[in-house]
């Protein structure tokens, strides 16, 4: 799974090919398909481990003492953290949203996941006083502009998101 995820991170969509990602881990073809049916049912399970690693990310959050500010910064910590680098780091979130632009089931998921996101941060900034929802998509859209700049090295996740919470959650 994490070869398929540095495969898309690195070289995009069509690098996630059997073949390419045998060679890589030095495997044969016959060792993928003694884990999965085919390539499609791969490319499944690549995006369902994303969403759920999303969806566990959000619940851990909830779970967490329901003090607003304390929700906020573990959020704000979330959102600057990237993916281990063997599943291919800061680069995930950029490459699955251009996963999504040619692949529909990808597309599915990338709009089933911005959902859950968008839903738990109007949660957490109505909880702040903040309920407009164009600021929650403001922010949401910050998020997402911010980690295909730090996929680039060009931006601090952490320190720009809490420099617009600072301003957006102002009365």
């Amino acid at each position: 799974m994490a070869a398929g995820f540095r495969a898309l991170t690195s070289d995009g969509p069509t690098a996630i090919r059997v073949e390419a990602l045998a060679r890589n881990l030095g495997a044969t073809k016959g060792s993928f398909y003694w884990n999965f049916d085919d390539l499609p049912s791969f490319k499944r399970r690549m995006l369902e481990h994303w969403r759920d690693r999303v969806a566990q990310e959000i619940e851990t959050i909830s779970a967490v003492d329901p003090n607003r500010s304390m929700r906020l910064k573990l959020l704000i910590a979330q959102a600057a953290e990237s993916a281990p680098d063997r599943f291919g780091g800061r680069r995930v979130e950029p490459a699955m949203r251009s996963w999504a632009l040619t692949d529909p089931a990808a597309l599915e998921v990338v709009n089933h996941v911005d959902h859950i996101r968008l839903a738990f941060l109007a949660k957490i900034l109505g909880d702040i006083g903040q309920g407009d929802p164009a600021v929650v998509h403001l922010v949401y859209g910050a998020f997402i502009g911010l980690t295909d700049l730090a996929a680039k090295g060009t931006a601090d996740i952490d320190a720009a998101l809490k420099a617009l919470l600072k301003v957006v959650s102002k009365p």
